[in-house]
């Protein structure tokens, strides 16, 4: 089922964003601090959300840094900077008192033509494990693994079959999938079963991560979230769109099945 449902638009409209998540009581996903200028100036940009969310009372998420970076680089230096950026994304929040934190799997289709992806998967396994014992056991939030490029759950469900911990859980992209994957968001679910906490939802052509709403693109998204309406785990959806608008009209969309899904519930057909 459909738990809280945040709102989650990309573009230039943060201040409309975050009035639409005001005024129909969504939680909302802060999306400035994937630029690295804005973990630099943090200072600035947490007063800055800290003014607009006046007035907030919902759950907060947030999506970390996403550009070159890579936490299990074999040159040293990356490693270093990459593994500074994902710290201060952790520590920016907890200081916003953000549940979620969201970031890219970051594998590509480098590691099985190398034939390195089980080298991959041992060092992304070991980053995460040093990550949750020195930056999120006894915390409040929940890291979200984003697939990205990935064209099948393997590697993010194997990361984190591994380490089996409440703190490191997947965030699943639907317009990820409908560029990368020949699986469709529902085979995902299916696969990933109760590691999935989290959706990015979106729609798109096919060949660009353009960020539409739920009506535009190749995704049967009607189909999409009854599916969702009706499982028995709970996941919380984030309307990821580039514009308000579009957050608008996917919401819209969205009401129907959230009716659906109350109807289910209230008539305990299924378990919860």
């Amino acid at each position: 089922m459909i738990d809280r449902i945040f709102a989650a638009p990309k573009g230039p409209e943060l201040e409309q964003g975050i009035d639409f998540a005001i005024a129909n009581r969504l939680d909302y996903e802060l999306p400035t601090f994937y630029y690295v200028e804005n973990l630099d100036n943090k200072d600035e940009e947490i007063a800055r959300y800290k003014r607009l969310l006046q007035g907030f009372q919902g759950m907060l998420s947030m999506h970390g840094p996403i550009f070159d970076t890579n936490v299990v680089s074999l040159d040293p230096e990356i490693l270093k900077i990459s593994r500074q950026r994902y710290i201060q994304a952790i520590e920016i929040a907890k200081q916003m008192d953000v549940r979620y934190l969201v970031f890219h799997s970051q594998w590509t289709p480098i590691y099985p033509a190398a034939n390195a992806t089980k080298m991959w998967l041992a060092k992304v396994t070991d980053f995460w494990e040093q990550m949750i014992a020195e930056h999120l056991e006894g915390s409040n939030l929940t890291v979200l693994i984003e697939n990205f490029l990935d064209p099948s759950p393997e590697s993010i469900l194997t990361l984190l079959t591994r380490i089996g911990s409440p703190h490191l859980k997947a965030c699943l992209d639907t317009g990820h999938i409908n560029i990368f994957s020949e699986l469709s968001p529902i085979d995902w679910i299916g696969e990933m079963g109760t590691q999935v906490a989290y959706i990015h939802a979106h729609n798109n052509g096919g060949t660009l991560d353009s960020h539409d709403s739920f009506e535009k693109g190749l995704l049967d998204m009607e189909s999409f979230l009854n599916h969702l309406a009706l499982l028995p785990q709970k996941i919380h959806l984030a309307i990821e769109t580039s514009t308000v608008k579009g957050l608008g009209n996917s919401y819209d969309m969205l009401r129907p099945y959230l009716k659906l899904q109350s109807e289910q519930f209230a008539s305990k057909s299924f378990l919860i």
